[in-house]
């Protein structure tokens, strides 16, 4: 198991790459109907639903989970768990408009279970920016959960 100064060291404070990304039209409108949502067309404003602030955050940290996972030293005996997520939505997403995505890692802490077992929490604090304008739309904070030695 990796040892917590060591994880510490690697991820509290790491810059992700980050990157640029869209909300197309054809994929807001699978989500609507994936989530029983009204059709983006109909709203006036053209806003995405909210859980695009989520999509955007999770597609634009820059790593994909496994390459967070391997930042944070999981190994094959680890189990990943997805925990707290923290949305604050400043504007709505629009369909169809480009969004610049920044995310940086920490804190990392460790915790032990109730049944004795590890748990490294490691937090993502994502910024989700109008790519036209440089207003935000909002932030997120997804903590991961690295159960350490768990079958």
């Amino acid at each position: 198991m990796i040892e917590l100064a060591e994880l510490r060291a690697g991820l509290d404070g790491r810059e992700l790459p980050g990157g640029e990304l869209a909300v197309p039209a054809y994929e807001s409108a699978l989500a609507d109907h994936a989530l029983l949502a009204g059709p983006a067309a109909e709203d006036p404003d053209g806003a995405a639903h909210p859980l695009w602030l989520l999509i955007l955050a999770m597609r634009g940290m820059g790593v994909t989970v496994d390459e967070l996972c391997a930042l944070a030293g999981k190994c094959a005996e680890d189990t990943l768990l997805f925990g707290n997520c923290s949305l604050s939505q400043v504007r709505p997403v629009e369909v169809g408009g480009t969004y610049r995505v920044s995310a940086t890692v920490g804190p990392v802490n460790r915790k032990t279970s109730r049944s004795g077992g590890v748990l490294d929490i490691v937090a993502v604090w994502v910024t989700i920016r109008s790519a036209d304008t440089g207003e935000p739309a909002g932030t997120v904070v997804n903590e991961f959960i690295f159960k350490r030695g768990a079958t």
